[in-house]
């Protein structure tokens, strides 16, 4: 009996400790091109760098060690207000040497890190140079939420924090399947009406389907509103990018996809917006404020006339230190967010979005009191 109860002892040790188990070292990780990395030792000295390198400094801080290990990360110029953010999660901000996307290679090489981490659109810029210094380096997309939840199992990897990259990641799934699962259980509530009918004297018959009002997918247009250069522009993002994505799994049409191809923002005009005849509008504003960009165009006598406008359905998409449907770490909370947007009568994601919120930014260590004195921007509820 002894015996038994030692190894179930045991067995409860295992349990315990195995969301907890550090990685062991030598490990292979396989970054967002394919490439094999094979990190020999853990990784003491860990630099993220390179253009839109916040999106993966946000995740890294997920990692209880990154603290330690992070010599140094880039900052967005665009982004002042994420150094606060960072003021709250790195004990050693206000010591820290950062680098941003003017940062030379020769300037990366002498901080002397045992891996460098980029986004996967910096490969072509930095790969080379890297492997010929000897320095490893890992790229990560962070683009598509399909593959993020293993990047982030990769990242736990190199902070050698493989089981705290595992809990992470099923906090991203668990998620996704409850919002995916409030959105079902709607749609089934609201089913198509098959309607079949005689059509002649000979006996055939005609059908055709209807859609109740609250089961047809909404036409959303997501739009990056911009006064560069004095100069007001309206853009909307690639179809394979994030934005259409959220729109998607939140339920609705992402009406701008055939006009978003290339590998960037693309600037279109009001006719084209208005053309599109979307139920709602979705405005963020980088490195401005959203608010006032949402409401410069509520003033608009052009806007006025939208249905969307009209039925009070424009939106600033809400924002904290960043804005939430970017692919940063936020996105799941712009994906709530999104959800309860188009299907207000979903009550319980409102709710929903209150204890993800909550939830999410708990794991950066953050306090209730802490977490409560974060200012959000946009038509958060």
């Amino acid at each position: 009996m002894k015996t038994v109860k030692l190894f179930v002892l045991f067995l409860l040790m295992l349990a315990t400790t195995s969301s907890l188990a550090f990685a062991a070292f030598p490990c292979e990780v396989i970054d967002c091109h394919g490439r094999k990395v094979l990190l020999a030792q853990e990784p003491k000295r860990i630099v993220i760098a390179g253009r839109a390198g916040f999106m993966i400094t946000n995740a890294a801080f997920f990692f209880r060690t990154a603290p330690d290990k992070l010599v140094s990360y880039s900052r967005s110029l665009q982004l002042v207000n994420n150094d606060r953010f960072y003021q709250m999660v790195d004990p050693g901000f206000a010591k820290r040497i950062f680098n941003d996307f003017e940062t030379s290679i020769e300037e990366l090489a002498a901080m002397k890190p045992d891996i460098i981490l980029l986004r996967g659109f910096e490969r072509q810029k930095y790969e080379r140079s890297f492997d010929s210094l000897g320095i490893k380096v890992a790229f990560f997309s962070l683009e598509n939420p399909a593959s993020h939840t293993s990047e982030i199992e990769t990242l736990g990897k190199i902070f050698g924090e493989a089981g705290r990259g595992i809990e992470i990641a099923e906090f991203y799934r668990s998620w996704q399947k409850k919002i995916a699962a409030r959105l079902l259980k709607y749609k089934v509530r609201n089913p198509q009406v098959l309607h079949i009918y005689p059509s002649s004297e000979s006996g055939a018959v005609s059908h055709h389907l209807t859609t109740p009002p609250a089961a047809r997918t909404p036409r959303v247009l997501h739009l990056y509103y911009s006064e560069k250069g004095g100069t007001v522009s309206f853009n909307v993002s690639p179809a394979s990018w994030i934005q259409a994505w959220l729109v998607e799994q939140a339920g609705g049409e992402a009406i701008w996809k055939d006009a978003g191809v290339g590998g960037g923002w693309q600037q279109i005009g009001f006719d084209q917006i208005a053309a599109w005849q979307p139920e709602f509008v979705l405005v963020t504003s980088y490195g401005s404020d959203v608010e006032k960009a949402r409401d410069k165009l509520l003033k608009d006598p052009l806007w006025a006339e939208m249905a969307a406008v009209k039925k009070q359905k424009l939106y600033a998409f809400p924002e904290d230190y960043v804005c939430w449907d970017q692919p940063d770490s936020r996105w799941i909370l712009g994906l709530c967010w999104l959800a309860a947007t188009l299907r207000p009568e979903i009550t319980e994601l409102r709710t929903d979005m209150h204890e993800l919120y909550q939830s999410f930014f708990a794991l950066y260590g953050l306090t209730p009191e802490q977490i409560g004195a974060i200012e959000i921007r946009g038509d958060y509820f």
